[in-house]
């Protein structure tokens, strides 16, 4: 019984591993996530003069823009099919917000920006109302 459940686990492990690396060869072979993502990142970079990107691995990107009046990051995680988008500020004046959005691997990047504007404009419209 037990060595069934091991063996159940080590697969799935396995297989997990064997479709991630998979992926990272995908995206590679895409010319990597600044290039898969290119016309999002530039037009999240577009919002501040000072942006840039952070850091870049195999299936994530992180940019935005960091001073002394906080930090604005978008993070962009390619996983299974979609790319997961993290919108974080953390300000000493407006405190730490996040948001997050999904949307397929292959959708139109001006549509995930314009998504994830109108979705910002709203969080922001909320949270000044609150006060």
């Amino acid at each position: 019984m037990w060595v069934v459940i091991i063996a159940i686990i080590v697969f799935v492990i396995g297989k997990f591993i064997y479709d991630k690396g998979q992926q990272s060869n995908r995206i590679s072979k895409e010319g990597g996530m600044v290039h898969k993502y290119k016309t999002l990142v530039q037009l999240l970079m577009r919002g501040h003069p000072n942006s840039k990107i952070f850091q870049v691995t195999e299936d994530s990107l992180l940019l935005g823009v960091s001073s002394i009046g906080g930090t604005t990051t978008y993070s962009l995680l390619q996983t299974f099919g979609k790319v997961t988008i993290t919108w974080k500020v953390d300000s000493p004046v407006y405190g730490k917000h996040t948001l997050e959005w999904d949307f397929d691997e292959f959708m139109d990047q001006n549509k995930m920006v314009e998504k994830i504007m109108n979705d910002l404009k709203q969080y922001q419209t909320n949270v000044m109302k609150a006060y």
